[in-house]
């Protein structure tokens, strides 16, 4: 393989698929450059499960004779992308956590839909990603990956995989899974533009994560119209997923230059968003975000959010479905070789019926504060949970002189979008720790509105450029 001179680090889908549909940049050239790339970063960063860089160049060079005879799919033609561990791709294993996890002997025989819309786009896969939630470190395997901007600190919790092959170049984009901010916290710790989508806007087939709890996949990409982009070809209607929403396909681009003049951005004064689980720089760059918003003409206006601390042990209050269903797909000898995990489960299964129904009637009142809320304003602006700083085994952090839980901190504020199944996407806002460390701020809105929160999160991004700064590495 020739050595190309390809610059990934400054490479978006944006700017790319031009040049790929002008036949500027070839397929080939694009996969192979992002190739040497994995194989020079890797193992420093260790994102990939499963890589597939023979099957990515195989597929490269069908994309370029389709574009060479004039069959151009459109802006995802040719493009590198990566899959957290949990999404099907039929032929390429499904470990659930890594060569030690419970599945990983899993080969699926049929795609999700996820990556088989992708791929009809033209997408080529380069790898399944570390869904890094910490289980191959409980069980002496791997110590997951680390993150592009500083290897010595945390990509995140789940789907950190995708937030560093991404930061990277490892791929132009990946599908990450969020439950609690799996997909905006790595964003956030990434730099990256990270979007949960709507409860069931893109399909569940073949994503091993519950459908009956706040499960939500999601893009994570290096600017907002590539996120755009994905969501483009992913929210649509998948009759294999009963709970997949049956709504028209958006255009998510139509209104991204629109701009924000007069929008209404509400902000919280609520204790819980500005605690001592956030670090004080962290609040000056997210409070200085927030006042960019208001120079391009948005009016910030002060709101309360009702849900504090208490969305986690909602999500788990709710979780018995989910449990159920990892508990029913997976066999005894998978479960085996993941005992703490199968103890939290069953507990969850025993808690009393009264428990569950009260949680339940809780986050339905909950949801309708928030939607009470979101009727005074458009969208409402905060701090992205995240594991600023935090070394990447760190189980604990100081913050503000107090030590805290590194993950739970993660979900303190994510989980309000994910209970209320609401749409929510971080977007880079600056950076602390000597200007060295990614800080991201979120944006949550009404349900089906991540036309919107793109809108506002484009605004933002082209107000302050933090998109065009990469990791060295």
């Amino acid at each position: 393989m020739a050595t190309t001179n390809l610059d990934l680090d400054n490479a978006t889908i944006t700017n790319l698929a031009p040049q790929i549909q002008r036949r500027q940049i070839s397929p080939r050239e694009l996969i192979e450059a992002t190739i040497q790339r994995m194989e020079r970063l890797q193992p420093i960063l260790l994102p990939f499960i499963t890589p597939t860089p023979e099957h990515a160049l195989m597929q490269a060079k069908e994309a370029e004779k389709e574009i060479m005879r004039g069959d151009y799919r459109g802006p995802f033609h040719g493009i590198p992308y990566t899959l957290k561990d949990w999404i099907d791709a039929k032929g390429v294993p499904t470990t659930f956590e890594g060569p030690r996890g419970p599945a990983q002997h899993y080969m699926p025989t049929e795609s999700s839909t996820i990556h088989t819309l992708l791929k009809e786009a033209g997408g080529i896969l380069m790898g399944k990603v570390d869904p890094g939630i910490g289980i191959e470190r409980d069980l002496g395997g791997p110590v997951g990956c680390r993150n592009a901007w500083d290897p010595t600190r945390s990509p995140g919790t789940s789907s950190s995989g995708s937030g560093s092959a991404t930061a990277a170049s490892m791929g132009l984009g990946s599908i990450g899974a969020d439950t609690g901010g799996s997909v905006r916290h790595p964003a956030s710790n990434s730099s990256l533009v990270g979007m949960r989508p709507t409860q069931s806007r893109i399909s569940g087939f073949g994503v091993k994560a519950s459908p009956l709890t706040c499960d939500q996949a999601g893009p994570l990409t290096k600017t907002v119209e590539d996120n755009a982009i994905m969501m483009d070809i992913l929210g649509v209607y998948d009759p294999k997923d009963p709970a997949s929403v049956n709504e028209p396909r958006y255009d998510h681009r139509a209104w991204l230059r629109d701009g924000i003049k007069g929008m209404r951005i509400g902000v919280p004064v609520d204790d819980w968003v500005w605690n001592d689980w956030l670090s004080e720089e962290e609040e000056q760059v997210v409070r200085r975000a927030i006042g960019v918003l208001e120079e391009l003409g948005a009016s910030i206006i002060d709101v309360r959010v009702p849900l504090s601390g208490e969305s986690r042990a909602l999500m788990q209050a709710v979780g018995g479905g989910g449990a159920l269903y990892y508990l029913e797909h997976f066999t005894e000898e998978q479960m085996a070789a993941w005992p703490e995990v199968r103890a939290n489960l069953e507990a969850s299964l025993q808690r009393p019926l009264k428990d569950h129904f009260q949680a339940v009637l809780k986050l339905t009142n909950v949801k309708q504060e928030v939607e009470a809320v979101l009727k005074e304003v458009d969208v409402i602006a905060m701090p992205t949970g995240s594991t600023y700083g935090d070394a990447w085994d760190a189980e604990t952090a100081t913050i503000r002189g107090r030590t805290v839980p590194a993950r739970s901190r993660a979900v303190w504020r994510n989980g309000m979008a994910s209970v209320c199944g609401h749409p929510a996407v971080s977007v880079p806002c600056g950076f602390g720790n000597d200007d060295k460390w990614p800080i991201g701020l979120m944006l949550h809105g009404q349900r089906l509105q991540e036309p919107l929160l793109y809108r506002v999160a484009y605004a933002y991004e082209q107000a302050t450029g933090w998109h065009t700064r990469h990791p060295i590495i």
